[in-house]
């Protein structure tokens, strides 16, 4: 398996593994590769990629061509998630402000008349 994202493009890695008493011996570093079913124009596609770019599909849902599939109950109902657009309801919230506000208490009230 070729351990290159789709997404980003990310790729094996080349440095030194520094010991304590700083000696350089070469590494290699590989990116998290995972595949992982998703669509891409419709169609269901199996990818490769890395763990950064599966965390930010499964926050935005989509990354580029690539849209994140929701299975619900064993793969027989394919929902396609799309980002939601926030519900604001400026009218119910001046009503909730109206219903929170106290009205005033006048020391008469608290003490008594005198």
């Amino acid at each position: 398996m070729a351990l290159i994202c789709d997404n980003c493009r990310k790729g094996i890695g080349y440095g030194h593994a520094v010991s304590h008493a700083k000696n350089r011996v070469n590494r290699i570093f590989k990116p998290n590769i995972q595949k992982l079913k998703v669509l891409r124009d419709g169609i269901k596609v199996r990818v490769k990629l890395c763990t950064n770019c599966i965390q930010r599909l499964k926050k935005d849902r989509q990354i580029g061509h690539f849209r994140l599939i929701q299975y619900i109950k064993a793969d027989k109902i394919i929902k396609e998630v799309l980002p939601q657009e926030p519900k604001i309801k400026t009218e119910e919230k001046k009503e909730k402000k109206e219903e929170k506000v106290k009205p005033e208490l006048n020391i008469e009230d608290i003490v008594g008349k005198a």
